[in-house]
């Protein structure tokens, strides 16, 4: 269940209307029901994913308080109760939420400084689960600016277009930050070098059919017998891709990084495939540590399971 656990901004907090040179900080704007769109916004998403049964909305804000800067997060009973009372496994909070807005009106005759505003938001969620003090915590920022087509120097802004924008940006935030809470993938690209050798050839066949392993059991021997460094580089990038597809990241990081070693005893530090490499390399790290990071998060829950 996602909770609304965010003290309301004041209407006169946070806004500035800017006309020619003058900034009024007296501008108030309703940001009523901002919060509201961006946990309905966040759920719509997760519940979009096959990895939950049910997710729900808890309709009305727990807090009403004016110390809206402040977090003050649902206590160890808090959650137990909630999660008893509703049927739910796990809360997300919203502990807080608020929004910095500008509302630019310039003069008709300049077209350097057109009509925009700007819109700023910030807050923090948590991931709570019955019987463990430790949640799980994600600080956002995210920010907006919509700009008058400069043909239209007459044309403003008006409040109305300010609550429309907050609310776009507040639903834009909103199912972005589901991220955090289902498992998502990245596309990147990866290649592999191939030659004119017959034995080059047989490993491309079995590439371009993804048959890694194959493909590996080609490679290898060739990595091994030749002692160009061109050869060996590119041989070890091929090496690098084929154990990381199958699964086995420490090995692939250490021929992608063979392969580096390689490529920049032989080629310039602007050499495209020595950066190429480099990146590759880096990747790797990336992917390993998420794997290490996923995994102690399997054995957690196997832990509390049983």
């Amino acid at each position: 269940m996602i909770i609304n656990n965010a003290a309301q901004q004041p209407d006169d907090f946070g806004h500035q209307l800017v006309y020619f040179q003058n900034v009024d900080t007296t501008l108030s704007v309703s940001v009523d029901s901002m919060a509201y769109h961006f946990c309905r916004s966040l759920g719509k998403e997760i519940a979009e994913s096959p990895f939950f049964d049910d997710v729900r909305l808890c309709e009305d804000t727990l807090r009403h308080d004016s110390n809206f800067y402040s977090s003050k997060p649902l206590t160890v009973n808090n959650v137990k109760w909630f999660c008893d009372a509703y049927d739910v496994d796990a809360l997300i909070t919203l502990d807080r939420f608020f929004l910095k807005t500008v509302l630019y009106n310039n003069s008709m005759f300049d077209y350097n400084n057109r009509n925009y505003l700007k819109i700023e938001l910030a807050g923090e969620l948590k991931a709570l689960w019955p019987g463990d003090n430790v949640a799980l915590t994600i600080q956002f920022t995210d920010s907006l600016i919509w700009t008058m087509d400069y043909y239209l120097p007459a044309e403003t802004f008006t409040i109305q277009d300010l609550q429309s924008a907050m609310r776009y940006l507040s639903e834009h935030t909103g199912n972005k930050m589901h991220m955090h809470f289902v498992p998502y993938w990245s596309a990147d690209d990866r290649w592999y070098y191939t030659h004119i050798s017959s034995d080059w050839k047989r490993a491309t066949a079995f590439a371009f059919a993804e048959k890694w392993e194959s493909a590996a059991n080609i490679w290898k021997p060739l990595y091994d017998k030749t002692t160009q460094k061109k050869q060996k580089a590119r041989l070890a990038s091929n090496l690098a891709l084929a154990y990381e597809l199958a699964g086995d990241f420490t090995q692939a990081l250490q021929y992608a990084e063979k392969a580096y070693t390689f490529f920049s005893e032989i080629v310039d530090e602007d050499d495209h495939f020595r950066k190429m490499q480099q990146s590759y390399v880096e990747l790797l790290k990336v992917r390993i540590e998420d794997d290490r990071k996923l995994s102690e998060q399997l054995n957690e829950q196997l832990r509390i399971e049983n």
